[in-house]
């Protein structure tokens, strides 16, 4: 069984994060912002999982309904990117925001390994196989 997780550019880059193919992981993870998904991809990729290194900070630990506990080998790593705008919505005040369904993806080798993009790379996404 397969099972994508996400992970966020900048606390990859905080963190010191680094995932390479084949590599054997377990992993806790929470579910992810299905709005964020859906502003990148636009319906052409889901994503229910994603290593939030704060989530300690902002969710119930001993509720085990928001921890997904993950064991495997990685299977696939993508790099995504994608080019932003000024927001056209008043309250974000020209904020730059992604393009909506604008997310590419490239296949790397590991975090380490970063591929030709437009835009700005925002995550990962790790397939783990179970």
């Amino acid at each position: 069984r397969d099972t994508d997780v996400w992970f966020t550019e900048w606390q990859v880059a905080e963190d010191g994060l680094d995932v390479a193919l084949d590599q054997r992981v377990d992993w806790s993870l929470v579910p992810m912002d299905q709005n964020w998904v859906s502003r990148l991809f636009a319906g052409r990729r889901s994503i229910p999982l994603q290593l939030d290194t704060y989530a300690d900070a902002v969710r119930d630990p001993s509720d085990p309904s928001d921890w997904t506990q993950l064991s495997g080998r990685v299977a696939r790593i993508d790099q995504i990117s994608v080019r932003h705008h000024p927001s056209k919505d008043p309250e974000e005040r020209g904020v730059p925001v992604p393009e909506t369904g604008g997310a590419e993806q490239h296949s790397v080798l590991s975090f380490r390994q970063s591929r030709g993009h437009h835009g700005e790379v925002v995550g990962w996404i790790v397939r783990v196989r179970e």
